[in-house]
């Protein structure tokens, strides 16, 4: 038996892989609990494209030695490739119950996780990996793509915008004492936290990415509100008033504006609170939210928004191709503000429902120039008393939303006092600002 083996193993290492199989088969013939040999006739049927029969080997292998990690781990690569994500995960998990340090089969796991939409036990199991192995590369990257797919980089500017912050804590701080209070949208617990330390009776709260509910509940209980907050990891439409909520919420808090100020579906989420979560005459912050804008200018912005000639050559065509609209900061670019602000749309989140609309504006050029685009900017008026707005200006610090840039179809040379003529619209979801 040894000897046939070893005749497999030589031919193997030579190259000569059919004759190599063929030998490690006859040892199996005379040993068919030979993990060692089931072990490496699935490796080699892998690498020749047979999953399944290298999955019937593995079997073997780990069925005739069940204390090996590495016949799991294996077992886990390939049952994955056949696309038996379950079986995988399973292969994985149980190479991990036999060597807690396998560094690979923790990264595998996190992968089979992902592959099956759940996405919190995977950054567990990458991040569990990594604490094995601070070097590993796969892992560290995976980790990395993932966190940022399902925590986006601007919840970090978010929670570092201090100006925002304390505006949404004024208006808690007088809206929320003795009150139950709704917070859609959970991201770290932040506003949540806000509602329960300013006095409200009960604060609910939900969250609809998973990972990110599981750590905003962790937050809350690290600074002791776990008492007085409950995270929903589930859409705001999927509460019930009675079952989640205790009754119907008293306050509305919310902060699920995009930059374009539409896109995260705001106007519908209100809308359904309205219908369903709120108390007649909820308090909602913040009740007024407003997309402001103004003529820009400046040879940047025209850079960043029309094709030009460059290296001696013509590429205005290209211009096709041009987005209608670009997501940035504006004051970390140079342009020039080319008319007084005006109002784009307003909306009054205290109504219970919202139609499209479009709407045809009048603006005057303050400056003379080459006008390529309309910049837009938020204000949210929080209450009567409290607003924030990140109209664009060199000192606003951490900032997360962005402004948006929206493109006008050809540059307009304007005088000063000459009228431009704009046409916007949305459709509650998103909005354009165009030439009229």
């Amino acid at each position: 038996m040894s000897d046939v083996v070893a005749q497999a193993v030589a031919r193997h290492g030579e190259g000569e892989m059919a004759e190599a199989a063929a030998l490690f088969r006859a040892a199996l013939d005379l040993q068919p609990a030979n993990a060692l040999v089931s072990h490496q006739l699935g490796l080699m049927a892998f690498a020749q494209g047979d999953a399944a029969l290298a999955a019937s080997y593995l079997r073997q292998a780990a069925a005739s030695d069940p204390t090996d990690p590495e016949y799991q781990n294996n077992l886990g690569v390939v049952l994955r490739a056949t696309g038996d994500l379950t079986g995988a995960r399973s292969a994985f998990q149980a190479a991990l119950a036999l060597d807690a340090d396998f560094a690979e089969a923790a990264n595998n796991l996190g992968a089979a996780f992902e592959a099956l939409g759940e996405d919190g036990p995977a950054i567990n199991a990458y991040g569990r990996a990594l604490e094995i192995d601070p070097s590993y590369v796969d892992a560290r990257d995976n980790l990395l793509i993932i966190c940022e797919r399902v925590t986006p980089p601007w919840h970090f500017p978010m929670m570092a915008d201090a100006t925002r912050n304390a505006a949404y804590d004024r208006a808690l701080r007088r809206a929320a004492p003795g009150k139950r209070v709704l917070d859609i949208g959970s991201g770290a617990g932040l506003l949540a936290m806000m509602a329960a330390r300013a006095g409200a009776k009960q604060v609910a709260t939900c969250e609809a990415v998973a990972p990110i509910a599981a750590a905003a509940r962790d937050i809350i209980a690290a600074n002791g509100l776990s008492d007085r907050i409950i995270v929903h990891a589930k859409r705001s439409n999927l509460l019930d008033a009675d079952r989640d909520l205790g009754g119907r919420a008293d306050v509305l808090v919310t902060e699920i504006f995009a930059s374009g100020l539409l896109s995260e579906a705001v106007l519908p989420t209100i809308e359904h609170a309205h219908r369903r979560l709120l108390a007649p005459g909820a308090t909602i912050i913040p009740h007024r939210a407003v997309a402001l804008g103004y003529l820009v200018g400046g040879d940047m912005v025209g850079a960043l928004l029309h094709a030009s000639a460059s290296a001696g050559f013509d590429l205005s065509r290209f211009d096709q191709f041009a987005p209608v609209k670009v997501g940035l900061h504006l004051d970390q670019l140079s342009h020039e503000v080319m008319s007084e602000d005006f109002e784009i749309f307003s909306f009054d989140l205290t109504r219970s429902s919202f139609s499209p609309e479009r709407r045809l504006l009048t603006v005057r050029a303050t400056a003379a120039g080459r006008c390529f685009a309309v910049a837009q900017w938020l204000r949210l008026h929080l209450d009567s008393e409290t607003t924030y707005e990140n109209r664009p200006h060199g000192m606003s610090g951490a900032n997360c939303w962005m402004h948006v840039l929206y493109r006008l179809s050809h540059p307009l040379d304007l005088d000063v006092g000459q009228q431009v003529q704009l046409v916007c619209s949305h459709n509650r979801a998103a909005m354009t600002v165009a030439i009229a």
